[in-house]
């Protein structure tokens, strides 16, 4: 438990946690956000049932805490829906697939009230027994993630509306548009491992992984701006011409296909796998495990395919 003196300043904490069907987890979250050290008549917790079909809103109640329901808006706005309604002076955000440590609360707060114009986070972690698609998709990286993950943020509510709160706009991606702006505001972004969450709600199968990467890829065009500067969209782009200039070579032309293209659809998911184990905390034991982690960034590229292309689509839909 917090000590006396500790829990005399500590601040009220609002946890804003965004919930889309997450019957399989959010009992889980919700156990260990409860459980904190952190005094609880300073802890407030907020889920933000976003159109759930399943039993989500059920169990959520089930731990005395605030469920609130936005049937719409992406996941910006049922975040900023749960800071609208929050009472907090400390804002922290984490998702209803993710579990916490006890005293997790309680570290966040003692960082952020040691520092000024700070914003801290976490990483997430796997569990005890990763999937095929964990084990060689998350690969331990060497190199510090940069930027804010929404499953894992505490910041102090006025520097959030300074910071303009979440964009509304994008289906993913505005946890690293919010530490964008705010290092242009002149924060301090830093990530923790004492902040890392385990993520419970990990893809488990190729599916479910072509469907995430589908979803964090939506947006490309609509964001062009940053995706211009981002080497994956870059190579996505270059792959799903490609793809395209083959099927109408096959399905329309006397031509064979080129050689050339069909290097290409090769290579570019190659250039993932060999990015991803040269940045691995072990780089010569995973490439022991090239051919699962290629196979593993040869559906990637397809699930970015398929999200771009969808983005593509909606700007022709509001033409």
């Amino acid at each position: 438990m917090m000590s006396n003196e500790k829990a005399k300043t500590a601040a009220p904490v609002s946890v804003v946690i965004p919930a889309h069907n997450e019957e399989e987890y959010i009992r889980d979250c919700l156990e260990s956000i409860t459980r904190q050290t952190y005094p609880s008549h300073l802890l407030e917790i907020i889920v933000v049932d976003n159109n759930s079909n399943d039993r989500t809103r059920k169990i959520a109640s089930e731990f005395g805490v605030t469920v609130l329901e936005k049937s719409d808006g992406l996941v910006g706005s049922v975040r900023n829906f749960g800071v609208e309604h929050s009472t907090g002076e400390i804002l922290v955000f984490l998702d209803a697939d993710c579990v916490v440590p006890y005293n997790w609360v309680e570290t966040g707060v003692s960082f952020l009230r040691s520092s000024q114009k700070h914003v801290f986070g976490g990483v997430c972690l796997v569990g005890d027994s990763p999937t095929y698609i964990e084990k060689f998709w998350l690969l331990a990286s060497s190199s510090p993630q940069k930027d804010l993950l929404g499953s894992c943020i505490f910041i102090y509510r006025e520097d959030f509306e300074k910071a303009g709160l979440f964009d509304e706009t994008i289906s993913s991606g505005e946890d690293s548009k919010l530490s964008s702006t705010l290092r242009a505001m002149g924060y301090n972004v830093h990530l923790m491992e004492q902040l890392s969450v385990t993520h419970l709600g990990n893809p488990k199968n190729f599916w479910d992984f072509i469907k995430r990467q589908s979803w964090h890829s939506e947006n490309y065009f609509q964001n062009m701006s940053n995706s211009i500067k981002d080497p994956t969209f870059i190579l996505v782009l270059i792959w799903t011409v490609t793809i395209a200039f083959l099927l109408f070579s096959i399905f329309l032309s006397k031509d064979a296909p080129s050689k050339i293209a069909l290097l290409l659809i090769f290579i570019i998911p190659a250039v993932f796998s060999l990015k991803r184990v040269s940045r691995s905390k072990s780089p010569f034991r995973n490439l022991m495990n090239i051919p699962q982690i290629y196979t593993i960034d040869f559906i990637y590229v397809i699930g970015r395919s398929i999200g771009l292309t969808k983005s593509l689509s909606r700007i022709f839909h509001n033409l």
